[in-house]
């Protein structure tokens, strides 16, 4: 009894395998463009140690069917041919998330390759081909922090439970070499949620130690741990909210500011603030926008690169404090 059940167990477990083994040819072999015939998938699953006959692909076929597979058939004379149809992914839609994965800073260039080698893996072996050109992370400034992925996990475990985190914050020296913040100083902080802005990753938390909100880079913070201690929780924080007032993380004390910008960077104004900023036109060449930001150099160094065509009308102290920072800067050039 036990060599019968044995045998069945056996020829249960390889009709499983052939029929993985099928969907991995159709995965990696068709697509819209290419179908296999029922011959040709036979005699592969013969190479691999799965015999099968033509009624036999044709069960499976139908198992992957009603399991949710989109497989195609397509009839040519009195044969069969398949290919699989929808996919998790299209070929754009793959080509889009490799150059966003790619192009990325926060993604160091070995996590880089790993993610796209993954994405490409999810086409068959003939759109790889078309993604590979687009395949490349050479020569782009990337994070050199390989801890990213952890740190980002930790933080997100953290912000689940609600415990606060602490970490420790890095610098660059003249030399190029990373060195702790602060002589090694610990942060603690509530995680409240994480951001990609301007393409950087930062996490934004609530600071024990400024009793405020603070961003930090997540590619510069050495791997968190969390405390048991409860995070400070603000019911009212809408991150949404903070990532369109804190403009490019500017970050500062809050203020609504008026600027006069030349009619052509209308379309600036609204990438940056959107399109409910309230706008007025001022004359044929000019509108006025009033925004709210945090007030601080970055802030000025955005509105520096308009070269003089956005001008802070009011207040008049954050237009004398954007003056004085040009004034300090050009005494520096002498």
């Amino acid at each position: 009894m036990a060599q019968v059940i044995f045998e069945k167990s056996t020829g249960g477990a390889k009709s499983k395998q052939r029929l993985l083994a099928l969907y991995r040819i159709l995965h990696d072999l068709t697509d819209d463009e290419h179908s296999l015939a029922t011959g040709k998938i036979i005699r592969m699953l013969t190479e691999k140690g799965y015999p099968a006959e033509r009624r036999t692909i044709q069960d499976d076929i139908r198992c992957l069917e009603d399991a949710g597979f989109d497989i195609l058939i397509e009839k040519n004379g009195k044969n069969n041919q398949y290919h699989l149809g929808g996919r998790t992914f299209d070929t754009s839609e793959l080509m889009m998330l490799i150059d966003a994965v790619s192009s990325s800073r926060f993604i160091p260039e070995d996590k880089s390759d790993e993610l796209i080698a993954k994405l490409s893996s999810l086409s068959s072996s003939f759109s790889q081909q078309r993604l590979d050109p687009k395949i490349y992370t050479a020569n782009r400034i990337k994070s050199d922090n390989g801890t990213v992925f952890i740190t980002a996990d930790i933080i997100a475990r953290a912000i689940n439970a609600g415990k606060k985190i602490r970490f420790q914050y890095y610098d660059y020296t003249p030399d190029k070499e990373k060195v702790l913040r602060h002589g090694g100083e610990f942060y603690t902080c509530s995680p409240y949620a994480m951001l990609w802005n301007d393409d950087r990753y930062y996490l934004i938390s609530y600071s024990d130690k400024h009793q405020t909100l603070v961003p930090f880079r997540v590619d510069r913070m050495k791997t968190p741990e969390i405390l048991d201690e409860e995070a400070v929780k603000d019911p009212d924080f809408d991150i949404a909210e903070f990532a369109r007032k804190e403009l490019k993380m500017f970050v500062g004390p809050e203020q609504k500011v008026v600027l006069e910008c030349e009619n052509e960077l209308m379309q600036n104004i609204v990438d940056k603030f959107g399109v409910e900023t309230p706008t007025e036109r001022v004359s044929g060449d000019h509108f006025r926008a009033e925004v709210t930001v945090g007030i601080s150099p970055t802030f000025f160094s955005w509105i520096f690169q308009f070269e003089g065509k956005i001008s802070i009308v009011s207040p008049e102290e954050t237009a004398e404090r954007y003056r004085a920072m040009l004034e300090t800067g050009l005494k520096k050039q002498e």
